[in-house]
């Protein structure tokens, strides 16, 4: 019962943190309560709180400096601005923060009756796929999968594209003409499987945000069908209704 106990106020206090950022009692720069504040509060062990202060550590959202306390990272609050036609690139709005991309596969499968259906070709189509990890300096905070329908990126050879540095819509437009013109995309939350809370660097199970899309063209045209996986603690996404 104490194990379980511990467990969830090591989340109950990750959670809590996450909050005051998101609030804005606490913002980038700076300095949390200390551990043994947090202790008090929530009437548990100094290692409970380290072990959620930690994880908040390994997932960018703050850092520490020995001898002087933990602080709230650049990244935690406002990185992004959520243009999200531009791409992940375009959206990170802080220059303290270094955008960067890993390509974990590029390759090419038959599409089936759900890809057929999402770009609107036939059944048994080509169909290039590509896999990538997104990091804001070095915390992955989406692991994105984009599905092209080979016929319409043909002109390009996405393995001698610098896709760890470049923006992929930019080789689209770049080397096929492809300019992208609006995204319909479908949020919800999910709980992280095996293989992505590997590249998160969270528990298994733990809530991420899901989010499908399906990229057009200025013809209507389905370009893109993409899977992301965003981390959930600090990516929220929020959304401005003004009327005209």
């Amino acid at each position: 019962m104490e194990k379980e106990n511990a467990a969830s106020k090591y989340k109950q206090i990750k959670e809590d943190i996450v909050d005051d950022i998101l609030s804005g009692i606490y913002e980038p720069g700076d300095k949390i309560p200390k551990q043994n504040e947090y202790a008090e509060f929530y009437n548990v062990s100094r290692l409970t709180v380290r072990r959620a202060i930690d994880d908040l550590v390994r997932k960018g959202i703050l850092r520490t400096e020995k001898g002087k306390g933990t602080y709230v990272r650049e990244i935690a609050k406002k990185a992004y601005s959520y243009r999200r036609l531009a791409g992940f690139s375009s959206n990170v709005i802080s220059n303290e923060i270094k955008v960067h991309s890993k390509v974990i596969n590029i390759s090419e499968i038959k599409a089936d009756v759900s890809l057929a259906k999402y770009l609107q070709i036939e059944k048994g189509k080509a169909v290039v796929v590509i896999e990538r990890l997104r990091y804001g300096n070095d915390t992955c905070v989406a692991y994105q999968k984009s599905y092209f329908s080979k016929a319409r990126v043909q002109s390009i050879d996405f393995e001698k594209e610098n896709l760890n540095e470049n923006s992929l819509y930019d080789v689209l437009r770049r080397e096929a003409g492809i300019e992208m013109c609006y995204l319909d995309e479908h949020f919800r939350a999910i709980r992280a499987n095996k293989q992505i809370s590997g590249y998160f660097k969270i528990e298994e199970g733990d809530p991420i945000l899901y989010v499908k899309r399906i990229a057009y063209d200025l013809n209507n045209v389905p370009i893109e069908y993409g899977k992301n996986y965003e981390s959930s603690d600090v990516n929220g996404v929020w959304v401005r209704s003004i009327s005209i």
